[in-house]
């Protein structure tokens, strides 16, 4: 059996943004003013089979980017970064959970990458494209062990921003 390929256009915003222009290989959003999870501009495919999942996206200068795993409102993961933090936001049944830790990058861009294997999420970045993979969280979410909601996020914490996404790639794993 051979897996559909998850093409950008079959990204479906689950918040739209304030504006938005993308084709099949790339975006550039602006973001509202004030945003945050579940409730930001999320860009979000569905799989039910395990994937590894790529894509490039630009580091905001205030509000955070990254990759998000969803369910539904009250069961999601994240990890996103801006010019002076990363962050890990998560709700479990309800409960948030948030860390944030000092980040910095003379890069423009980092390269965002998602693992699901139906057992758990890990969600890591690469500075460089022959960077190891730093896996920055590792989550077992309740309700996706047969499919998962996964794709970028825009967060915003007071001012719009413009955000870029390229280079999504998308592979089945075993």
């Amino acid at each position: 059996m051979t897996m559909k390929r998850i093409q950008l256009k079959e990204f479906t915003f689950l918040v739209p943004p304030a504006r938005v222009f993308r084709d099949w290989r790339s975006l550039v959003l602006t973001t509202h003013p004030v945003a945050e999870l579940p409730n930001a501009p999320m860009l979000c495919a569905v799989s039910g089979e395990p994937f590894t999942f790529e894509m490039r996206l630009s580091i905001p200068p205030g509000g955070y980017v990254g990759l998000c795993a969803y369910h539904i409102d009250t069961v999601f993961a994240s990890v996103g970064v801006n010019a002076d933090s990363i962050r890990t936001f998560s709700m479990i049944r309800g409960y948030p959970s948030k860390v944030i830790y000092p980040f910095s990058s003379d890069k423009d861009t980092l390269k965002w990458r998602m693992q699901w294997d139906r057992k758990r999420t890990m969600i890591g970045f690469q500075r460089e494209e022959d960077d190891p993979v730093a896996w920055v969280g590792v989550f077992e979410l309740p309700g996706t062990s047969a499919s998962i909601s996964f794709g970028p996020f825009f967060v915003s914490d007071g001012e719009a921003y413009q955000a870029t996404g390229e280079d999504l790639r998308f592979t089945a794993s075993e």
